[in-house]
């Protein structure tokens, strides 16, 4: 089973059309999720053996290819639906995500150079899951803060909103209310293991705007949420300045979220290496 998403040459120029904000895209990131889920009707479904097939695919795949500057499995915490599980990996261009395909491609079978093993590999390895499955793709926007990889389990608090789309908005004045926020707030909190945010690219919901929050433990990622408004009304230290920042963001908005936990599998992360400048 490949997980990358391999999509028609053309719709990268379709896609310039979807969406009413342009947002500046200057040295962005694209970022591919593909919703996966257990196979429930497996009666010997094994948790440990789903570990195993997927770490040696991983190491002998996704690691080594070089189109993918990140990758992480996520698994269901606390979400609508116990079965799910995420993989999400990152990109350097839109380009990428083909060659990234191509790549696997030529890895699996440098990997399994005997065509019957490397059926039956990757038959096991997609035993494991329904046929359901889904594909997103976003790309990242400034304010990051970059996850230090320490080599444990960690929560990821997926936070979407929804963006209004006003006619009196304009993408650089969003852009820089986020920065003002996540510059005194977001990127101060010492909580947070890193924070991640992006905007919807291709898939089923142009207005989506995820905010990934990652944390130790599930007690660090209440702390965490705490911090925010604490520091939230040290920089804005008066109830009248608070709601005109608010006033400001919210316009963008719709004022609905979702919040999804997923937690980490330490031994399928591959680590974002920043580039030389």
């Amino acid at each position: 089973m490949n997980t990358s998403t391999k999509l028609p040459k053309k719709l990268a120029v379709i896609l310039c059309f979807l969406c009413t904000f342009a947002f500046s895209q200057n040295n962005e990131l694209y970022i591919s999720v593909t919703s996966m889920y257990y196979n429930m009707d497996m009666e010997d479904f094994s948790m440990e053996e789903w570990k195993k097939v997927e770490v040696e695919y991983f190491d002998k795949v996704v690691a080594k290819n070089e189109n993918i500057l990140s990758a992480t499995t996520l698994l269901h915490h606390f979400t609508t639906n116990s079965s799910e599980l995420l993989y999400v990996q990152v990109y350097p261009s839109w380009q990428a995500i083909e060659d990234a395909s191509n790549k696997n491609e030529q890895l699996i079978n440098e990997a399994w150079p005997n065509a019957d093993e490397k059926d039956a590999f990757l038959k096991k390895r997609s035993s494991f899951f329904a046929k359901e499955h889904s594909d997103e793709i976003y790309y990242s926007i400034p304010g990051a803060k970059a996850l230090v990889d320490e080599g444990m389990p960690l929560i990821y608090y997926v936070r979407t909103r929804y963006l209004a789309f006003p006619d009196d908005g304009n993408d650089e004045e969003f852009q820089n209310l986020l920065n003002e926020f996540n510059e005194v707030v977001t990127n101060n909190n010492e909580i947070y293991k890193g924070y991640y945010p992006m905007m919807h690219h291709y898939g089923s919901d142009r207005s989506e705007f995820i905010e990934v929050f990652l944390a130790s433990t599930l007690a660090d990622l209440e702390k965490g949420i705490a911090k925010q408004g604490e520091l939230f009304r040290d920089h804005w230290d008066t109830e009248e300045k608070q709601d005109e920042f608010n006033d400001k963001l919210n316009h963008y908005l719709t004022g609905i979220h979702s919040d999804r936990i997923f937690s980490s599998v330490p031994e399928l992360y591959k680590a974002y290496e920043q580039p030389d400048n």
